[in-house]
This record gives structure tokens, C-alpha cells and sequence, in this order.
């Protein structure tokens, strides 16, 4: 394992100091060929590829890499310089220069994750002609100046110029020209349904620069640039890099030979031709970069369009509610397949109809229709149940969230979106407890064995009805009655024949008092309460002879009775509350008046109050 892993490292090193070597051999040949065409120039540079080349190296290669690749290019430059003639300082002078240019050209790049570096995406374009094209070169040839005025004696007029046109437009032209060809991407020219039309396209331009380069009248520059751009369309960037090629071979041709449009200048020097040549090709090569750009980016948002719309239509299809998509006319657009298996519509069915056509219940239309209209006015989206027909004709309860839908450019709104949910299960269990609660909360409002209210139920239905008289300032009236000697009924009969006894007393007692207002409550025991509201002294007299009579009339056999029946005792109370008064008052006057009626004799009924409006005495 050991001996492989060092094959394998031995190998890679060997193929990484190939790398070296062949790019020491091309910034070498490439600067001397630079340096030789600017010969007896007087200074005006007519092209300097190298430092471009470098750049394409370092970004080609991962950040642990550039220092070798910087030592590399440095002995390049400095060899160049040498062999060229120049001092020991100037040519040590001018290669760190030039190493400094790349440098900082690299390092905007140094930073990016994707794995290889694409100048069809619109910011590393832009760093390539801020930094590569601009900073870089004019901080390059601000320092390449000075010291080379100070390193030598004849420095030409405009050495610090020519050294930023050359540096800039080598960078623009060559750079994006290595990279596109080690861009993975540029293998589909290769595939064998677009040779055919790579290889017209590219004719084309070989037609066209042809006759730009041969027609010495007047220049015609402008007819290289649509069928440069219908080759980027076609083909993308390595396709508009490769018609650039072709530009340039033409160009080169027709400068060597003196021939084109380029002969037209003026000043026909070869440095000056070379010079325009080279702004050209920078122009063609950011045309296609800026097309480039424009077509990728347009591709990214198809891409993401697509991936979203496949997206939310997943989401839709497999989604267990109901989504259902209208205009702002409540026409049905689109509608999710899960109306299918809940509702049992085909969801053409009930493409273009609207909620008004029979779908949703007649009672719940008008509930949804205010919503939509709220939502349109502006209200926030609120949720609303109601019922749906199914295919069958019954009706299911849904629970619908909707909200609007604007226009992506001019955010108006276009729709309504609707999130339909089936609550037919909840609203089952809801009103189920419904049902427990009214049933638990009548357990706990009545008496388990009479049936009738218990003393809770009697304190507040006695407390509500007590304020009620006080504004109103209208009498209300108690009965307090209790079974004559039910112990002894107890000790004879049992207990089981005394809660037999206590239930048809509470039945005659509700069946004396009908009214919707009047409560019968089991007070404690043997003892029963009756609130009669808006009943004054002489009806709730009259009403408690009635009771006694009907408990009477009952002939329950008691032997411990002096009639030898049940017999019911009863207390009565009548009183218009004052302001701030308790209804306890009520309560004790009642008491003392049920308590005469037992010592009195029993199976009576006594009023707490004389004829006079007085107290009965406790």
C-alpha cells in the first residue's frame, strides 16, 4: 500500500513539474518573441502575452501551487530579459514587475470555490476587467517606470504607457482564450450532432474575416460581429473564443502580408498595427464574454424556473390537500389530484368553473365570498370552514386558507390561491366535544339522584336573578321545603325507599314549576329550594300551597307521619332587593320562615313576612 500511494505521488509530481516546465518554455518564448517585435520600437510596445499566460496558469491551478508557478514565471521573465540584452538589474527589475502585475490580477480569484473559473459568470468577468485588464497592469507599469528610468539611460517617451496598453489588452485577449479551452464545458463543439453546425458556423466567420482582412478600400470591422455573436448564441463562449481565433489568424495573415484594413492607419508602423489588432480582438473577445454572460445567466433562471416549477408541482401532485388556483373572477385554473381520492372530481371536471356553481354549500356561499372580497380590499388572509359537495352529493367540511397572487413585474394581483384541507374528522371530534363539554357541565350543574338543580346551580342562578330584580327593582321570591320526619321515613323504609321517596317529590316540584325562569334545586338532603323570579308575595304563596298539595296528593305511605303520608313543610320568601344587598338576606328569611313551618305542625307553608311587611322572628 505504501509502495503505491508513493508510485502514485511520484507520478503526480512528475506530471505537476512538466506543468513547470512547459510554462518556463512558454512565458520564455512568448516574452522574447514580445521583445523582439519591439525592437527599434522607440518604447511603443507591440504586444506582451506572457503576463496573461501566467494569470491562465494560476488560475487553472489551486492556491497551495502559486508560489512554484510565480517562481517559474519569474525565472522566465528574468531569462528572457537577459538573453535579450538587458542588465542583471533591469531584467530583475522588470520580471518582478511583471510578477507583481499577476499577482494581484490572481488574487481577486484566489478566493472563489467553484473548481474551475468561468468568465461567463458575470462577476468573475468583472474582476477580469477591473483587476486583470485595469489595476493590475497600471500598478505594474506605475512601478516598471520609474525603476526602469532609474536602471537605464535612453528610456523612451511613453515606456510607462505602452507597457499598460500592451499588459491590459494581453490579459483580456489571452486569458479568457487558455481558460475556455480547459473549460469541460466547451467539449459539447465535439459532440457528433453539433460538429456539423460548429463547423458552418465557424466557416462563416472564416468567410467573413477573410473579406475584412482583404478589402483594402475602407474598413468593415463592424461585419465580424453578428456572425461572432450567432456563434456564441449557437455554441456558447468556447465557440465565440474559437470564432476570435479565427479573427486573429486573418489579422496576422493580412499584417504580414501588408495587405486589409489595418493598412488604412495613418501610422503604419508594425508595432502600431499590432496594437490595433490586438484592441480588436480585446473588443471581440468582451463581446462574446458580455453575451456570454447574458445567455448564462438566462440560462441559470430557466434552470432555476424549471427546478422551481418542478418543484411546486410535485409539492402540488402529492400533496394531501386540495390546491386550487382562480382569477380574480373565482374561475378555477388550475387544480391539485387530490380533489380526485377526497372528493371524487376529475380535476377537468371543475377546470373554468367557479365555487358558485353548486361546489360549495348554498349556506357557506356567502360566508366565502365576503372573505375573497375582504382579501382583494387588502385584509389579511384569514382561514374559513365550510362545506363541499362531493361527486356523490354529499358534503364534506374543508377548512380553505387563501390568499392572493400578484403579477411577478407588476406585483398586482392576479388570483387567488386556495389551500383546501379536509376537517370533516376534526370537526366530528369538535363537535364531539361539543357534546362533552354541555354533558360534563350539566353533571355539574345537577343533583345525580333528583335530577334538579344542585346547590351550585341554585347559588348561581339565585345570584344571577337576585342583581337582575335589583335593576329592574322587581320582586323575587324562595321557597325553602323539606320532607316532614324523613329520618324516620329512612329508619323504617331504608335508603334505597327514601331516594325512591326524595325523586317523586323533585318530579311534583318540576311539575308545579313550569316556567322557564323558576329553578327547583335540591338545597341539602331532605331540603329543596325554588327560585321564582318576578313573582311577588301572594303568587309565591299560592305557589307553595300548590306544592304542598301535589307532594299531598301523592300518598306516599310514611306510618311515621301523624297523616301517615309524606308530607313537605314549606318556607316562602319574597323581597324586592335594595342596591348592594345580599341575597343571603333571602335565604335566611326563607329559612326562618320554613323553620315555623315545622314547629307549627308541619305540612304548612309559612310566609317570612306578616301581612304588615314584618320579619317572622327567628
Amino acid at each position: 500500500m505504501e509502495r503505491s500511494s508513493t508510485a502514485e505521488a511520484s507520478l503526480v509530481d512528475l506530471k505537476y513539474f512538466s506543468v513547470l516546465a512547459v510554462l518556463f518554455s512558454a512565458v520564455y518564448l512568448i516574452a522574447r518573441v514580445s521583445m523582439l517585435f519591439d525592437t527599434g520600437a522607440e518604447g511603443d510596445a507591440a504586444f506582451w502575452w506572457p503576463n496573461a499566460v501566467l494569470l491562465s496558469v494560476l488560475l487553472l491551478n489551486v492556491r497551495k501551487r502559486w508560489p512554484a508557478i510565480f517562481i517559474t514565471g519569474y525565472a522566465a521573465y528574468v531569462s528572457a530579459h537577459l538573453t535579450g540584452g538587458d542588465s542583471v538589474p533591469v531584467s530583475f527589475a522588470l520580471s518582478g514587475c511583471d510578477i507583481l502585475e499577476a499577482a494581484i490580477a490572481a488574487y481577486p480569484f484566489a478566493w472563489i470555490t467553484e473548481r474551475t473559473v468561468r468568465f461567463s459568470r458575470p462577476r468573475e468577468l468583472a474582476r477580469l476587467c477591473l483587476v486583470g485588464g485595469f489595476i493590475a497592469p497600471a500598478i505594474s507599469a506605475a512601478c516598471a517606470a520609474p525603476l526602469y528610468r532609474l536602471l537605464h539611460q535612453n528610456v523612451p517617451p511613453h515606456f510607462g504607457r505602452n507597457w499598460f496598453y500592451s499588459n491590459a489588452l494581453g490579459a483580456i485577449i489571452v486569458t479568457p482564450i487558455i481558460l475556455s479551452f480547459f473549460d469541460r464545458e466547451g467539449v459539447v463543439l465535439l459532440e457528433r450532432r453539433r460538429i456539423l453546425e460548429s463547423t458552418g458556423l465557424l466557416a462563416l466567420m472564416s468567410v467573413c474575416s477573410y473579406f475584412v482582412f482583404h478589402t483594402t478600400g475602407f474598413p468593415v470591422f463592424f461585419i465580424l460581429f453578428p456572425p461572432l455573436l450567432l456563434i456564441v448564441v449557437r455554441l456558447g463562449m468556447r465557440g465565440g473564443i474559437l470564432g476570435v481565433c479565427v479573427i486573429a489568424v486573418f489579422a496576422v495573415i493580412s499584417l504580414m502580408r501588408g495587405r486589409g484594413a489595418m493598412t488604412l492607419i495613418q501610422d503604419q508602423s508594425w508595432q502600431h498595427q499590432v496594437l490595433h489588432v490586438q484592441i480588436l480582438l480585446a473588443c471581440a473577445v468582451l463581446c462574446v464574454a458580455l453575451v456570454a454572460v447574458v445567455l448564462n445567466e438566462r440560462r441559470l433562471a430557466e434552470q432555476a424556473a424549471r427546478k422551481s416549477e418542478q418543484l411546486y408541482r410535485l409539492l402540488a401532485e402529492n400533496s394531501r390537500d386540495i390546491i386550487v388556483l382562480t382569477d380574480l373572477n373565482h374561475h378555477r385554473e388550475y387544480i391539485s389530484p387530490a380533489v380526485q381520492w377526497m372528493m371524487g372530481w376529475d380535476p377537468r371536471e371543475l377546470i373554468g368553473a367557479t365555487y358558485e356553481d353548486g361546489i360549495v354549500h348554498p349556506d357557506d356561499v356567502a360566508a366565502l365570498t365576503a372573505m375573497l372580497e375582504a382579501l382583494k380590499s387588502g385584509e389579511p388572509a384569514k382561514s374559513l370552514t365550510y362545506r363541499c359537495r362531493k361527486k356523490d352529493g354529499t358534503y364534506l367540511w374543508m377548512e380553505a386558507n387563501i390568499s392572493l397572487y400578484c403579477d411577478r413585474i407588476t406585483g398586482e394581483p392576479i388570483g387567488y390561491v386556495n389551500v383546501v384541507r379536509n376537517v370533516a374528522e376534526r370537526k366530528a371530534a369538535e363537535e364531539r366535544l361539543q357534546d362533552a363539554y354541555l354533558a360534563l357541565e350539566t353533571l355539574a350543574s345537577v343533583d345525580p339522584l333528583t335530577g334538579t338543580a344542585n346547590r351550585r346551580q341554585l347559588d348561581e342562578t339565585l345570584g344571577h336573578e337576585w342583581l337582575r330584580a335589583c335593576r329592574t327593582t322587581s320582586p323575587i321570591s324562595l321557597l325553602l321545603f323539606d320532607v316532614d320526619h324523613f329520618k324516620f321515613y329512612n329508619d323504617l323504609y331504608g335508603h334505597l325507599r327514601g331516594d325512591t321517596c326524595l325523586r317523586k317529590i323533585s318530579d311534583a316540584a318540576r311539575q308545579v314549576f313550569r316556567r322557564a325562569g323558576d329553578t327547583v334545586a335540591r338545597f341539602g338532603g331532605e331540603e329543596f329550594a325554588i327560585v321564582l323570579p318576578d313573582t311577588d308575595r301572594q303568587g309565591a304563596f299560592e305557589m307553595a300551597q300548590r306544592l304542598r298539595q301535589t307532594v299531598e296528593s301523592l300518598r306516599i305511605e310514611h306510618p311515621g307521619s301523624q297523616h301517615n303520608i309524606v308530607t313537605v313543610s314549606v318556607g316562602c320568601a319574597t323581597l324586592v332587593p335594595d342596591v348592594g344587598a345580599d341575597a343571603s338576606v333571602l335565604i335566611e328569611a326563607a329559612d326562618r320562615a320554613l323553620y315555623e313551618a315545622k314547629r307549627s305542625g308541619r305540612n304548612r307553608v309559612v310566609d317570612a313576612f306578616d301581612p304588615h311587611g314584618q320579619a317572622l322572628n327567628a
